[in-house]
């Protein structure tokens, strides 16, 4: 039974959507769906993570959230014309649970918490959506990309500070919507402050509280 809809379906349903679903493996870069494909269904992943993507001006890819085992992708494709307005991107293997348009909407109308928490997914990605496209200071941005990675994806076992998966520097350039040489700098002043460690491509967070902070502006 999948862990994510036991928490907010009952064990029938759960049946009912583990035996209409379809179990997907994706390879690292994989495309799982991209923007303009036709809206078939929602996926949940079981393993690994995805990032999700949209493209600016001359066709840049800016990452606009992060995704591991539980979360929910495709959702951004429902209404309008029904087609997705973002691309989902593998960044290591990953196995995702496919579930049908239509097998999704009856196991909304026939599970009020499952409905309830869709509505409070849709407005906590909304509020983060639009914090990121403020106009908040780089050095902000960059802080939020940063909590984001340690919150979706959290530590390495068996480390205290170590991201078990650290975003390229180009990656947190393309979320912060910034250059990558300006996320260099920002990384190199954290690193000073003792808020963050640089190791090579891995990143250490040393300070939570103090990242927390300057995400917010409360620094």
């Amino acid at each position: 039974m999948n862990e994510f809809l036991s928490k907010y379906c009952s064990p029938e349903w759960c049946e009912f959507v583990t035996f209409h679903s379809e179990k997907i493996k994706y390879k690292a870069g994989d495309i799982i769906f991209k923007t303009g494909d036709v809206t078939k269904g929602i996926y949940i992943i079981q393993d690994g993570k995805v990032k999700i993507t949209t493209h600016s001006g001359h066709n840049n890819e800016r990452i606009i959230r992060l995704v591991t085992k539980s979360d929910i992708l495709g959702h951004r494709g429902f209404g309008g014309n029904w087609t997705y307005s973002i691309s989902a991107i593998a960044l290591e293997d990953a196995e995702l649970m496919f579930i049908p348009l239509k097998v999704f909407n009856q196991t909304v109308r026939a599970n009020p918490e499952f409905g309830f928490y869709m509505m409070m997914f849709f407005a906590e990605e909304l509020r983060e959506s639009e914090r990121l496209a403020s106009q908040l200071p780089v050095r902000n941005l960059v802080a939020s990309v940063l909590f984001n990675n340690f919150k979706v994806f959290g530590l390495e076992t068996g480390s205290e500070t170590k991201l078990s998966f650290t975003l390229s520097r180009k990656d947190i350039a393309n979320q912060a919507g910034t250059r990558y040489e300006t996320v260099v700098r920002v990384l190199a002043d954290l690193n000073k402050e003792n808020i963050i460690k640089t190791e090579g491509k891995a990143i250490h967070i040393l300070d939570i509280t103090k990242l927390e902070q300057i995400k917010k502006g409360e620094e």
